[in-house]
C-alpha cells in the first residue's frame, strides 16, 4: 500500500521483510500463515497510558467482541511491518509512526474449518497523531472503538463509556494487557 511511512525500533527488524522470506526462514514453524496486530498506545494520556480496542462489526466473524487492529499479512505487504501499518490504516484509518516493539510471545489460532494455523505477532504502535477523533472505523469489520487504561481493560470494563470487554480471544487480552508494560514515554521516540 502506497504512502506507509513508519519509523520502527531496532529489535523488530526481523520482521521488514516480506511474509514469504519470513516463512522460508521460520519452515520449522507449525504454521503456514500471519497475522499482525497495531497495538494503539495513547501516548499523550496522563496519567495512565491508552489502549485503542476496536469492536468487531456485528455482522462479521467474532461479533460484538473487542480487538486491537489487525489482521492478515497479505502476499503483497512489502514487510509484516508493513502489514501492521496496513491493517492500522484500513481498519481504524490512523497512521503509524513508530513501531516499538514486539510483544515477547505470539499467538496461533485455527482458521477456514480448522485448516490453517496462523501465527498472530503483537506490536506496539505509536501514531502520526494524538487527535483520538482522527478513528475512522471500516463499518464492515468493525462498529466501535474505545481509548482503555490497563486497569479497564484488566477489570473488562469501561465504565466512563458504559463498555463491557469482551475480548476476540483469551490471548488477546492477555496481549492487550502485556503492552502496557511496553508504554513508551513520550520522549523515547525523539
Amino acid at each position: 500500500m502506497a504512502g506507509l511511512q513508519f519509523r520502527y525500533h531496532p529489535s523488530v527488524a526481523d520482521f521488514a521483510v516480506p511474509k514469504r522470506d519470513y516463512l522460508a526462514a521460520h519452515a520449522d514453524g507449525a504454521y503456514g500463515y500471519i497475522a499482525t496486530s497495531a497495538i494503539v498506545v495513547d501516548k499523550f494520556a496522563s496519567p495512565d497510558p491508552r489502549l485503542l480496542l476496536l469492536q468487531r462489526a456485528a455482522g462479521d466473524s467474532d461479533p460484538n467482541l473487542w480487538e486491537p487492529a489487525g489482521g492478515a499479512c497479505e502476499d503483497d505487504d512489502a514487510s509484516i511491518l508493513c502489514a501492521v501499518a496496513r491493517e492500522l490504516r484500513e481498519e481504524a484509518g490512523l497512521e503509524a509512526a513508530f513501531i516499538v516493539g514486539q510483544l515477547e510471545k505470539p499467538h496461533f489460532y485455527l482458521v477456514d474449518n480448522d485448516t490453517k494455523k496462523v501465527c498472530q505477532f503483537n506490536f506496539v504502535v505509536l501514531l502520526r497523531t494524538d487527535d483520538e477523533a482522527a478513528v475512522k472505523l471500516d463499518p464492515n469489520e468493525h462498529q466501535r472503538f474505545v481509548w482503555a487504561t490497563k486497569a479497564e481493560v484488566d477489570a473488562r470494563r469501561v465504565e466512563s463509556e458504559g463498555i463491557d470487554l469482551a475480548f476476540t480471544r483469551e490471548e488477546v487480552c492477555l496481549s492487550v494487557l502485556q503492552a502496557f508494560d511496553c508504554c513508551p514515554l513520550q520522549s523515547d521516540t525523539h
